[in-house]
């Protein structure tokens, strides 16, 4: 089946003098045709295409015989210049089907008409070739266009880039207390990740950066919020004496160290999950004001069993409790 040939050699990207060349022969011309080996699946092969076509029987069907083909290996070439190119490939015998043990799986198939002759066949492998190459072109020239944007918008965004990836590593470096473990992770991933062109952090690399350093930021603040506003009155009065109010921020600060996991073990060490987080923003402060020790009050007592009984006299009042 030599049309075949030709169409499965122009698909696999095979020079235009070789198709020429083929596509002479198959007319008349000066230089004979060769003949093609048996199998034909094997000159297939040496012709650098990833189909092996094979024929499998001759079919009469209600406009003639036919002889039935089918393409083994990648079809992605195949299924390419069959997207770009279907009417004439078409109408040249090419298209899907299911053969024989494939298991219904649909594969290149071809139904020649040996009555056809090679020019039908001819002019669908030229509606081929023209059009993948220009999706080829195509495809480059938007790569190329991507990339020159990419190098603009660096080089327009390479202060607000740097300044993303700046605040990350401060938010980790000061606030590592907050970060969970993945997104920890991740962050750190993000800082050792090989830079862009000119050593400009790449964009989604800052935007992540972005993100995620808000995203901690509004946790914390969220959890400075809930203190502040949902107070324990169980424990204002006794939040209101200073010497009570150190000695509890020590105590959320003895919690928070021994709190490496954030409650995600359970150890009975540390806070527990419902504290945890609150804890830790807790600890990181400078200093508790009456609110925030009222609360810091509220969850150590669900955890005083911990605490020396000398820092558990200071901050609940009795080293038995």
């Amino acid at each position: 089946m030599f049309s075949l040939l030709i169409l499965v050699i122009a698909a696999a990207g095979v020079v235009l003098p070789v198709l020429a060349a083929a596509v002479a022969a198959s007319w008349g011309g000066p230089d004979p045709a060769p003949a093609v080996p048996d199998p034909l699946g094997a000159a297939i092969s040496l012709a650098g295409t990833s189909l092996t076509w094979r024929r499998l029987r001759t079919v009469r069907t209600g406009q003639g015989e036919r002889d039935f083909w089918v393409g083994d290996g990648d079809p992605t070439r195949y299924s390419c210049a069959f997207r770009l190119a279907k009417e004439p490939l078409y109408e040249a015998g090419f298209s899907w089907g299911t053969a024989e043990r494939t298991g219904c799986q649909v594969q290149p198939v071809c139904w020649e008409d040996p009555a056809q002759g090679d020019a039908v066949a001819v002019e669908a492998i030229a509606a081929a070739e023209a059009a993948l190459a220009a999706d080829d072109r195509r495809i480059a020239e938007a790569e190329a266009r991507r990339a020159q944007e990419a190098e603009l918008e660096a080089q327009l965004n390479v202060a607000a880039r740097r300044a993303d990836m700046e605040a990350l590593q401060q938010s980790l470096r000061v606030k590592g207390w907050a970060w969970f473990k993945r997104k920890h992770d991740v962050a750190a991933a993000l800082l050792a990740e090989k830079p862009g062109p000119g050593g400009v952090p790449r964009a989604a690399a800052a935007k992540i950066a972005r993100e995620m350093t808000a995203e901690v930021d509004a946790a914390i603040e969220a959890v400075r919020a809930r203190v502040a506003n949902d107070p324990a009155r169980d424990w204002l009065a006794r939040a209101e004496g200073p010497d009570v109010r150190r000695a509890v921020h020590c105590a959320v600060q003895v919690l928070t160290d021994l709190d490496r996991d954030m409650a995600t073990l359970d150890n009975a060490q540390g806070w527990g999950r419902s504290h945890t987080h609150a804890g830790h923003v807790l600890a990181s402060l400078p200093q508790l004001s009456i609110i925030e020790a009222t609360n810091a009050l509220a969850a150590v007592w669900r955890h005083r069993k911990q605490l020396q009984p000398a820092l558990r006299q200071r901050v609940v009042g009795s080293e038995k409790a």
